[in-house]
């Protein structure tokens, strides 16, 4: 497991990990969830991975296309309800980028768009109860 990632391979989780919090990140007015949502997705993350030499061109392809203007610290921690690492997102994502070989992890995204897609939608899948909860918390304080 890296990066909350069911996977043991660093580029493909790193890869994940750049999808993952542009997703979570994204304004979600303009890129709702429809039916056709992870299609569209794939075909934004190969586009992406397919006109990016390094890892932050990566992510500058992206963000447009997932309607996200900047992505939060939050989402780039490996748990994202954690007060704690939310402080520590920005040095994770400077980590993310001296550790990993940026060609290589775009490499892997253009390569195996399809496994990185899966592995956003497991972890957002896995998270839902923890959403949920956190709502409901978050609900009950407001109503005091």
């Amino acid at each position: 497991m890296l990066y909350n990632f069911d996977t043991h391979d660093d580029r493909l989780a790193a890869a994940a990990l750049v999808l993952y919090a542009a997703y979570k990140s994204r304004d979600r007015r303009r890129f709702a969830v429809s039916t056709d949502m992870w299609d569209r997705i794939e075909r934004f993350v190969k586009d992406a991975a397919k006109r990016s030499r390094t890892l932050p061109a990566f992510v500058e392809a992206l963000k447009p296309r997932l309607c996200c203007g900047s992505i939060s610290p939050r989402w780039l921690s490996a748990d994202p309800f954690d007060a704690a690492c939310e402080r520590r997102g920005t040095e994770f994502l400077s980590h993310l980028l001296e550790r990993h070989d940026g060609a290589a992890v775009v490499r892997k995204a253009y390569d195996e768009t399809a496994c990185v897609v899966l592995l956003v939608r497991d972890r957002l899948e896995r998270e839902k109860p923890v959403e949920s909860n956190s709502n409901d918390a978050i609900n009950v304080k407001e109503s005091v």
